[in-house]
């Protein structure tokens, strides 16, 4: 299969993918949370989201310069 096939396939598996990761915190007895899942590969990179284009390019820049300091840990290893 070639790369822009599978990016075909993904793009259109990227939506079930989304409603997963929303059941996943729902079960876990979570409140809504947002989040993006970014993939990469075949020379494009996509995504979804459940929020705005905009909080996503926030959060992302956010995340750029905190890796850039010291890597700090999840909070499930601070207990």
């Amino acid at each position: 299969m070639d790369k822009f096939a599978e990016q075909v396939i993904l793009s259109k598996t990227l939506p079930e993918i989304a409603k997963t990761i929303e059941k996943m915190i729902a079960d876990a007895g979570l409140p809504r949370q947002p989040w993006s899942l970014y993939t990469w590969g075949g020379q494009r990179c996509q995504y979804i989201s459940n929020t705005a284009r905009e909080d996503a390019r926030k959060a992302m820049r956010e995340t750029l310069d905190r890796w850039d300091e010291q890597q700090d840990p999840p909070p499930h290893e601070f207990t």
